[in-house]
């Protein structure tokens, strides 16, 4: 699917499969969008599954859709991870 396989963010070794929102403060549910793989089961508190996500275009934009209507969405820091994991899986030029 890229030309690249993703790394987890948090433990560094295993391949990446999902997108993982982490809260950092639960009083204000304020955290964290990394590209993750199981090893942050116990700490995540809502995920998107790459594969699902790029699966096809319209599961893609289903996918931000489905987002947008989460009050708590911080679409600056999911951007951020998404420049972070087209880096990591070297997506670049592929308009």
């Amino acid at each position: 699917m890229f030309k690249k396989k993703p790394i987890c963010e948090v433990c560094g070794n295993n391949e990446a499969t999902a997108f993982s929102f982490i809260v950092r403060d639960s009083d204000s549910f304020e955290g964290d969008w990394k590209f993750v793989c199981e090893c942050t089961a116990e700490k995540e508190d809502y995920y998107i599954l790459i594969q699902s996500f790029f699966s096809r275009p319209p599961a893609a934009v289903d996918w931000l859709a489905h987002m947008h209507e989460k009050s708590w969405m911080d679409w600056k820091n999911f951007m951020e991870m998404i420049y972070r994991f087209r880096s990591a899986t070297d997506s670049f030029g592929a308009l």
